[in-house]
Formats: structure tokens, C-alpha cells, sequence
């Protein structure tokens, strides 16, 4: 087996994959497959095209154009080629349809061995031109690190054995999309020939080999089991031959979770069956809230810890409708119900959830756990608390406790110190630093405590998960209290806002006024961000998340525009805690303008907030004792919710998932707007500045703010909208298209006052026009690098510098571009570009092979040139009508003038 097939990546995930045509949705997951054991330079070496070992990648000639020198790259390890010289690139699968002139069903027939071509496979022996070769040891060396890479190389192995996929394709449960991300893999016994010695002995004491040194998960399908914190610690595994024991795990106690996230991600309901195929069948189904027990005596204390940690409210028991199957629910309710969860039971219409799969839908299982009776437990008593000179005082069961150091805001740590003592009786203490958050940090106290007072350190721990709970309830009634009220306009500030709104350079007023807050520049940003803000009035608000290093002003242009916003209508926050936008009042996520700050948040905010923007709503499930019976019930609580979300960040590797729910943008970097940036700067204390601040600023905000409240939520119609294209090359590119739709009809909302409204069957609305098309066209067409790619702005900024530099000394020097050879200082000295982009950038450049580097990091310095002599093409964006090709009437000049 060759080194690339032990690399190979069999991910299965959908995100990121180009719609190819001819090709349907079980054809993408076929693609997975085949990518996954065909080895890309076999595959080019086949079609008699010779590459040569170059540093990481492969170099020849390329097939599809008449090149001389070797420009075609091919990277074994992603799967990807790239041709420096015509800009043919893509995976093996885009190789085989341009080479042959196919389309992708005939590709996959080729690459699936059906074909005329004799293609090699990773399992082939390695082209005779590839020289490398690799250490066959694929395990770390410690127990921890070798179970991370034990799990990669079984999951690699799953689409190589066809009685693994035969087994999963019988059980109904081949989904390549979750195999992939949950690391499904399986085992042909053959792990021992890849490890050395050492490595062997110390998986073997892990449990991994017998004492026979037989491979513990030998012909199963393994299922990795995770902690809390999301390294692998078991595995489980499930036979597929006819060994004896069908259900594997290693020696000693059952150790980790199985899909470990859904316990943060959803704490409101978790759903527990009794096996690890029964959740990974209901997962299948499209429920995500999916976890196990191990059998009907399975509930382990990791399990039990996982729902504290997260304090979850309700667990759905889906164990087996047999009679161990209700012997063990009936049991482990008990079990919950006594550790203060909410619980009800269901069970499948078959034996197991997994032989009801072709007879359920996911909506079937809602309604199977809908028409459960919910189980409560006793209403927990809450602690008796004062506060005083921000000191809290909590009397609990037998202790109490003085509380110090709680901080406004708190997310994800609570560092406090505590006092006990037991009621009326001063004279033994106990006194210590504590982070409420933190499970090894509360048991360390309540084990302290509970020597130093003769209790259970149970009871103890119990107490200061009540405080928590206390506190941050206290913390998000706080948060959803804004005080903010709409108030009528003066008729001085309706003549305003509707003469701003009026003004046909309504666009050149947006430029200047924030000019004038102090942000000089990057006119499409901040058009697009005073946009976004409008839009939060519309049925469909448009968000964005701004990119850029420290102090290149993301922060400031955010807050330019949000001081134009109306004060009502904008929430702004820095940090929040998990549940904090769930306790906001009903009412206070419609049409608001909402600053998220820097985009660091959790797991379960960033779910939180694609549930916002996509589905415009949050749903938490909260238990509340029924007036009538006094019976505690549990019920869905949907929150509606429009807004525009404006997010900040440093990190140009965002969560996609957001990502494509937004506008992504990136403040200009270059060293004409720090100039302009300085020059403004040093006006801050000039008489000129002091008057602005004083007489004109205010007007200036109130103009806009008058603006705001006049604008009315309208019926908006596209009439060229089936005269409008877009880039189709990437999946994303289905969001982005509707944002471009979007921003167009943002456009139209916000010129509103300028526009004719029309009548059609009593149906009241205002067109589009092509002065609106104008200015979206503009913002997309300077913002779709950022916005479509991985690639910043600010590395294609480097490249055109860098493409110059090289350019001007290859005329002086009479040599070719790529001949030319320049170091960062050089870089930095004529473009006057700031050391950490340079830095950033040039690695950015690199990665994606638009730029060549040599010299080692061992005292030579790295000189960089070009890859080839073409332009930085991301993408082809032609294909986005320019106004003059659209038919329409012509409204108002926008500006600014050019």
C-alpha cells in the first residue's frame, strides 16, 4: 500500500464541494469514495505524463496547454492540481473530465475502474517516477496520541473493505456525510504490521491487541468515543463477520461519549438510545441531539458527567422496545430523575430504532417524544441569597456561603472566592478561590469542604451548581433589560431624516457623514455596512463579519455606523454566555442591528446564531410547572427573530457555517489608508476638529438616526431579476447568490423616499431600479474576493505588490518573472505594506501555491517569486452583469462621483 493511500482523507463532508454536472446527490458521496482511494498522481502518471518530486508537490508538463516548462503542480496529499501557466486546476475528478472531454458520470465511471482507461488505484504499486519514500509507522507514541491516529487510519480503511459498506448499505445507515465527521472507520487486523515495536507494546497495554496480539477490533466497524473535551479515549466496535462477540469495546470501564458535541450544542434535550447503531441511526434521520448509553447497563459516569457539566434539562430515553430494553429505561429514568433531569420514554415500532429506520422520518420521532408523558423531578429548592457591596450571601441545605469577585458579564469562567460556614456559627471557616465553571475546580472545593465540615462532598457540589445557576440567571435577566424606548420625531427631525432620505446622492451623504465620525476610506464598506444596518428593518436583513489584523479599524467602522443607527434598534455586546440570547425579552431580536464584537464565542452561541440568521428564530425547551395540576411540563419555546449581525475578527478561518451566512469583508491594509488614517489623526485637536465635534457631529447623527425611524418595512420587486447571473463554481455560491439578490433590494429599501409607489390588486410596492443595481453591483464586485473565497483581500493586496516589484526588476534585469527572486524586507521596503501582513500573507500565497518560496529556515533567508506569470484569478466574476447590460428605467445619480 502505497504512502499516499495511508494519507488519504476519506472526510465525506458536504461543505465546500462544486455542484458538478450530470451529478446527483448520491454521486457527490460516491465522489468521496472514489477520491478517497484513488492516489491523483497515479492517475496523471497514467495518462503518460511524467512528474518530478518537487519539495511537497509534483512537477510536469501540463496536458492542456503547450507548455514548455513544467508549470503543472500536483499536490498528492489534498488531491488538487494546479497549472501556474493556463489556470487549470481541481481534483482527480476535474482531471479526468477535461483530460478525456467528459462529463462527471463518465468520470466516475472511469475512476471506478469501469472505464477503458487503466487507471491506478492507491492500492497500486507507486509510479515508477515517484522516488519517496515513507516511514510506514502511522502511531504516535503515546497511548492518547495513538488512539487519535488508530482512529484516522481505521477511517481511512472504510471505503477499501466492501464488506464494511455492504454491511452499512444493509443496515441502512451508509451515510458518508456523518461517517466522515464522526471518524467511523474499520478494522482489517492489519494495525500491527504498522507500527514499530515500542508503539505496539503500549496500544497493546491500552487494550487495543490480546494478549495472542490479535487485534481487538479485527473485521468491525469502530465508532471512536470521545470526552467531554473532545479526545478520543475508547472506541466501540461492532462485528461484521461471524465472530462470536458482536458488540467490542477496550478492556476496563466503557470510557467517552459517543457524538460528544450534542451535549453542549443542545442542552436543553438530549437523546439517549440503548446502543451506539441506534444513535448513529437516528442521526441519519437528521437528529443531532444523539447520544448512548452502552447497553441496557451502560449509563457510565462520563455520561452522567456530560449532562451536569452542560446542565442539561430533559433526557429522551429511545432504548429497545423488548423487555431488557423497557427493564432498562424504567431504570436509568429512575436513575435521572433522583439527578434532577426531566425525563420521558419511547420506544421504536420495531425491536430497534435501527430496523424502524425505513419506516420513520425524523418528524415521527418529534412526535413519538411530543406525545410522551414527561417525567419531573422534585423542584429543587434555590438557595435563600442577599447581595450587598457586591457581596452575595447563599443559604443553602446545611452551609452557607459568601460569594466575592462575581464579574458583569461572565461567559465561560467564573473565578470567585467563597467563605463557608455553618448558619449562626462563625467560628470554623472554610476559605478559597473557585471557578464555578470548571468540574475539576468545583469538586477539588466541595472534597476540601466537605473533610473540613463533616458533609458530603456531593451536597457541597450540589450548592455551588445551585449558586451558578442563581447567578447566571441573575447575569441574563440583566442583559435582556435595555431600557431603550422608541420616541416620536420632532418635525425638525422628520424634515431631516426624510430630506437625507430624499437626497439623490443619498450614497455620497453615507460617505461623508462617516467621513466626518472619523473613518476615512474603504467607501464599499462602509456603504455595505450602513446597508446591513438598514436592512434589519426588512423581512430578510443582511449580515456581515469584517476581517482584519489588530487596529486596522474593524472595530471603528462598526462603530461609525452603529452611532448612526438609532439607539432602540441596536444591541451591542462584546461577550455573552451560552443561554444569554435565549433570556433576551420576546420582542428584543426583531428588526435590530445587532454588534456581536469580536466573533469568539462557543460552540453553542455559534449554533445560536446560524439558527438566527437561517431559520430567523431560537428554539430552547424550558420546564414549567402547569398552573392547574401544579405537575412540572416541559414545552418548546420558539423566539422570533430578524436581524442584521455584524461580527468582527482577527482570524481569516472562520466557521464556513457562518461564513456563508454573511457578507465577509476585510479593512483596506495598504499604506495610502494608513497615511489618510494619520493625517486625520493629527486633526483631532485643531479648532476646526473641537467645532465638528460640538456643532456639526450631532447634526449629523440625529440627521441619520431621523432617517432610520422613517423608514417603513415595504413590499420590494426586482423587475430584471431574471436578467441577473452569478458565479456558480462553488456551493457556497447558492448563498451568496440570494445575498446579492438581498443587497440589491437593501438598496431600493434605503432609497425608498426616492421611488414611485405602484399598485397591483391591492398589492402596494416599490421596484428596483438600475441606480439601485448600480450601487450593489459596486460593493459586489469590490467585496466577492473576500466574500466567495478563503483568500483575503489582503493577500491578493500582497500579490499585486509583490507581482510589481518582481515585474519592474525582470524589465531591468532582462529576465523572466519567474526568475525573480525577492525577500520579505524588500517586499516590505517598496510596498510600504506593514510587517504582519507581509507575513501573514506571503504564508497565505504560498499554501495555495500562487507563490514559490526557497532558502531553508536553518540561517538563510527565504526569498519568494511568483509561480507563474498570470494574474491572482480566484474566480471568474465576468459573468455578473455590469449595469449598462441591463434594460430598465434609470432613477437618481448615485454617487460618489468617480
Amino acid at each position: 500500500m502505497t504512502s499516499s493511500n495511508t494519507s488519504a482523507k476519506l472526510s465525506g463532508r458536504l461543505k465546500g464541494r462544486s455542484p458538478l454536472k450530470g451529478a446527483s446527490l448520491l454521486d457527490e458521496f460516491e465522489k468521496d469514495r472514489i477520491k478517497a482511494q484513488t492516489d491523483i498522481v497515479s492517475v496523471i502518471t497514467s495518462y503518460g505524463i511524467s512528474l518530478e518530486k518537487k519539495g511537497s508537490s509534483f512537477m510536469g508538463l501540463c496536458p492542456f496547454h503547450a507548455d514548455k516548462n513544467p508549470s503543472l503542480s500536483v499536490d498528492q496529499s489534498k488531491g488538487l492540481f494546479h497549472c501556474f501557466g493556463c489556470g487549470a486546476g481541481g481534483d482527480v475528478f476535474d482531471f479526468v473530465m477535461r483530460h478525456q472531454g467528459v462529463e462527471f458520470r463518465e468520470a466516475l465511471s472511469i475512476l471506478k475502474g469501469s472505464g477503458d482507461t487503466n487507471l491506478k488505484s492507491k492500492e497500486a504499486e507507486p509510479s515508477k517516477t515517484i522516488t519517496e519514500k515513507k516511514d510506514s509507522s502511522v502511531i504516535a507514541k503515546s497511548p492518547l496520541g495513538g488512539f487519535e491516529d488508530v482512529a484516522d487510519y481505521y477511517h481511512r480503511q472504510l471505503s477499501s473493505y466492501p464488506e464494511a459498506v455492504d454491511y452499512l448499505k444493509k443496515r441502512g445507515i451508509y451515510a458518508p456525510e456523518l461517517l466522515g465527521r464522526l471518524k467511523v472507520g474499520y478494522c482489517p487486523g492489519d494495525l500491527k504490521d504498522k507500527l514499530s515495536q515500542s508503539h505496539f507494546q503500549e496500544l497493546k497495554e491500552a487494550g487495543l491487541f490480546s494478549e495472542k496480539n490479535l487485534e481487538t477490533f479485527r473485521d468491525c466497524l469502530v465508532f471512536p468515543l470521545y470526552s467531554s473535551d473532545g479526545k478520543i479515549t475508547g472506541f466501540y466496535g461492532r462485528a461484521t463477520s461471524r465472530r462470536k462477540v458482536k458488540h467490542l469495546y477496550l478492556k476496563g470501564p466503557h470510557r467517552g461519549l459517543f457524538n460528544h458535541q450534542a451535549f453542549k450544542v443542545f442542552p436543553d434535550r438530549i437523546i439517549l438510545t440503548e446502543s451506539v447503531i441506534d444513535a448513529f441511526s437516528l442521526m441519519v434521520l437528521g437528529l443531532e441531539n444523539v447520544s448512548c448509553i452502552y447497553g441496557t447497563n451502560g449509563v457510565t459516569s462520563h455520561l452522567m458527567e456530560a449532562l451536569k457539566e452542560n446542565r442539561t434539562k430533559e433526557v429522551i430515553l429511545a432504548f429497545d422496545s423488548d423487555n431488557p430494553g423497557q427493564e432498562a429505561a424504567e431504570g436509568t429514568a429512575k436513575e435521572l430523575l433522583k439527578s434532577g433531569y426531566s425525563v420521558r420514554t419511547i420506544f421504536p415500532p420495531e425491536k430497534d430504532w435501527n430496523e424502524s429506520l425505513t419506516h420513520l422520518k425524523k418528524e415521527d420521532i418529534h412526535k413519538l417524544i411530543d406525545a410522551a408523558p414527561l417525567q419531573t423531578p422534585k423542584p429543587k429548592e434555590k438557595p435563600f441569597a442577599s447581595r450587598s457591596e457586591g457581596k452575595y450571601l447563599f443559604h443553602c441545605s446545611s452551609l452557607d456561603y459568601r460569594i466575592i469577585g462575581v464579574k458583569e458579564g461572565f461567559v465561560s469562567s467564573l473565578k470567585v472566592n467563597v467563605r463557608c460556614q455553618k448558619p449562626e456559627d462563625d467560628s470554623v471557616k472554610f476559605i478559597d478561590n473557585v471557578d464555578l465553571f470548571s468540574a475539576r475546580s468545583r469538586t477539588l472545593f466541595s472534597v476540601a469542604v466537605a473533610r473540613r465540615f463533616g458533609e458530603e462532598s456531593a451536597r457541597i457540589e450540589k450548592d455551588l451548581l445551585d449558586i451558578l445557576d442563581y447567578l447566571e440567571e441573575e447575569s441574563e435577566r440583566a442583559l435582556s433589560d435595555t431600557g431603550l424606548k422608541k420616541g416620536a420625531l420632532t418635525p425638525e427631525e422628520e424634515a431631516a431624516g426624510l430630506s437625507l432620505l430624499s437626497d439623490p446622492l443619498l450614497f455620497d451623504r453615507i460617505i461623508q457623514d462617516t467621513e466626518a465620525l472619523g473613518y476615512v476610506g474603504e467607501e464599499e464598506n462602509k456603504i455595505l455596512m450602513y446597508l446591513a444596518a438598514s436592512s434589519r428593518l426588512m423581512a430578510d436583513p443582511v449580515s456581515v463579519i469584517v476581517i482584519s489584523q489588530s487596529a486596522a479599524g474593524k472595530s471603528f467602522l462598526i462603530d461609525t455606523v452603529k452611532k448612526l443607527m438609532p439607539e432602540e434598534d441596536v444591541i451591542s455586546m462584546t461577550s455573552l454566555s451560552d443561554q444569554a440570547l435565549n433570556y433576551l425579552p420576546d420582542e428584543a431580536l426583531l428588526h435590530k442591528f445587532l454588534v456581536m464584537g469580536e466573533a469568539v464565542h462557543s460552540e453553542s452561541v455559534d449554533h445560536q446564531m446560524r439558527e438566527m440568521l437561517s431559520g430567523k428564530e431560537l428554539s430552547r425547551l424550558v420546564t414549567t410547572k402547569d398552573e392547574k395540576t401544579g405537575r412540572m411540563t416541559s414545552k418548546l419555546v420558539r423566539k422570533k427573530v430578524i436581524v442584521s449581525a455584524v461580527m468582527s475578527s482577527t482570524s481569516t478561518e472562520i466557521n464556513p457555517e457562518n461564513a456563508s451566512r454573511c457578507f465577509v469583508v476585510n479593512t483596506d491594509e495598504s499604506r495610502e489608508q494608513t497615511r489618510e488614517i494619520h493625517r486625520r489623526q493629527r486633526e483631532k485637536y485643531t479648532l476646526e476638529a473641537y467645532r465638528k465635534k460640538e456643532e456639526d457631529l450631532p447634526e449629523i447623527i440625529k440627521s441619520h438616526q431621523a432617517a432610520q425611524r422613517l423608514l417603513k418595512n415595504r413590499v420590494i420587486v426586482n423587475p430584471f431579476a431574471g436578467e441577473l447571473d452569478f458565479p456558480s463554481s462553488m456551493m457556497r455560491s447558492r448563498r451568496d447568490h440570494e445575498r446579492f439578490v438581498d443587497l440589491i433590494a437593501c438598496v431600493c429599501f434605503l432609497r425608498q423616499y426616492q421611488k414611485e409607489e405602484k399598485n397591483d390588486q391591492g398589492k402596494h410596492y416599490i421596484e428596483c431600479d438600475l441606480e439601485d443595481y448600480k450601487v450593489a453591483y459596486r460593493i459586489m464586485k469590490t467585496l466577492l474576493s473576500s466574500t466567495m473565497t478563503t483568500v483575503p483581500r489582503s493577500a491578493v493586496l500582497l500579490f499585486d505588490e509583490l507581482k510589481a516589484i518582481i515585474k519592474a526588476k525582470a524589465e531591468k534585469d532582462g529576465l523572466f518573472l519567474t526568475d525573480i527572486w525577492v525577500t520579505q524586507r524588500e517586499i516590505r521596503e517598496v510596498s510600504g505594506l506593514s510587517h504582519d501582513l507581509v507575513k501573514k500573507n506571503i504564508r497565505i500565497l504560498c499554501e495555495y501555491e500562487f507563490v514559490k518560496v526557497k532558502g531553508s529556515s536553518r540561517g538563510m533567508t527565504k526569498r519568494y517569486g511568483l509561480a507563474g506569470d498570470s494574474d491572482l484569478v480566484l474566480f471568474d466574476d465576468s459573468i455578473i452583469p455590469a449595469p449598462e447590460r441591463l434594460t430598465g428605467a434609470t432613477g437618481a445619480k448615485v454617487g460618489p462621483k468617480k
